[in-house]
């Protein structure tokens, strides 16, 4: 789902009034970019933000598998705040 919208329409305080509204235990992880990340950077806050372990993988594709297994594992509820900051390979 995608929130849009002009600074001050309330778009932060709906999203959080719904979060708060979500089942007692939903892993619920939020996630801000302020600068035009790279796909590399987005792979490394999902890393810290499903508080995997170890070391993160060295190649792009290595860091895909274990991010898709580790997202596959349970549902999850994932905010992305200032996605506007997102370039197309970060979303790639």
């Amino acid at each position: 789902m995608c929130i849009h919208g002009g600074a001050g329409f309330g778009k932060t305080l709906a999203v959080n009034t719904c979060l708060r509204a979500l089942e007692p235990g939903e892993d619920v992880r939020k996630i801000t970019f302020r600068a035009r990340p790279t796909a590399r950077a987005v792979r490394y806050e999902l890393f810290t933000a499903l508080d995997l372990a170890g070391e993160p993988p060295r190649h792009p594709s290595e860091f895909d598998r274990l991010l898709k297994a580790a997202l596959a594992e349970r549902p999850r509820t994932f905010l992305v705040d200032e996605a506007q900051w997102l370039n197309g390979e970060a979303c790639g």
